[in-house]
């Protein structure tokens, strides 16, 4: 009944038919709510240089939810599931800085999920408080949701503020956060109990660490078969590789 939800539920479907499937077949009840996204990478040993990637996504909600707690989910993954940009971590734009950025303020991230999961609410509930943050982002002049409030809440890292801007500057990145904080966490990810800066850095970590494990593999596979066709691979992985994998 939501105009919001319904383009959502009529996007999701289109989506989901993309994947061979119907929209029934991708939401799923879970321990918690989340958007599993899944990368299938295929190749031979024969023929290490053909690869072939497949991508699909499965949207969880928590099966203990009340109704309330499970429509606002329902929105804010459904907006994952159908917004976010494709990532193929094997290419060489798959940066932490990057990766960190698209994960909070990028189509699909975490900030728009939030005013989707907002606009929904007031559009089914406009006499109802709503959970969490929302009304603290809405613009006080027009009574709509802020984009530029929701962001720089989203970099509220609290305690983590020091440890976190170590590893900024670790990785050469500071610079590309500048609304980092050290006020309190707004948003806290579900999925590792972190602020979500923090929580997208240890999220890169374990994507990043496996595919350099895949890498090592394909890599030896490549000097086994052709040494010198293999050379300006390895060149790559050992760049994107170095400080994440011994």
């Amino acid at each position: 009944r939501s105009t919001t939800g319904a383009k959502l539920i009529k996007l999701a479907k289109e989506k989901a038919e993309e994947q061979g499937q119907s929209v029934l077949d991708v939401i799923k009840a879970g321990r918690g709510s989340l958007t599993d996204t899944t990368l299938v990478r295929r190749f031979t040993t024969g023929n290490p240089h053909d690869i072939e990637y497949e991508m699909k996504s499965v949207v969880f909600i928590n099966e203990n939810h009340n109704q309330y707690d499970a429509l606002m989910d329902l929105a804010h993954e459904l907006t994952h599931f159908v917004f976010r940009e494709e990532f193929n971590p094997y290419t060489k734009n798959f940066t932490l800085a990057e990766f960190i950025h698209s994960t909070i303020e990028g189509t699909g991230g975490e900030v728009q999920a939030f005013m989707m999961e907002c606009k929904v609410h007031y559009e089914l509930f406009p006499s109802k408080n709503p959970r969490g943050n929302c009304r603290s982002v809405l613009d006080q002049e027009t009574g709509t949701i802020s984009k530029s409030q929701t962001v720089r809440r989203f970099y509220q890292v609290g305690a983590y503020f020091q440890s976190f801007v170590q590893m900024l500057n670790k990785h050469g990145i500071k610079e590309s956060f500048p609304l980092v904080t050290e006020e309190n966490a707004s948003f806290v990810s579900s999925a590792y109990g972190i602020p979500y800066p923090v929580a997208a850095f240890e999220e890169y970590l374990t994507v990043i660490n496996k595919v350099c494990q895949n890498d090592k593999k394909r890599l030896s596979y490549m000097l086994q078969r052709s040494p010198a066709s293999a050379s300006s691979f390895q060149v790559g992985y050992q760049q994107r590789c170095k400080g994440f994998i011994d």
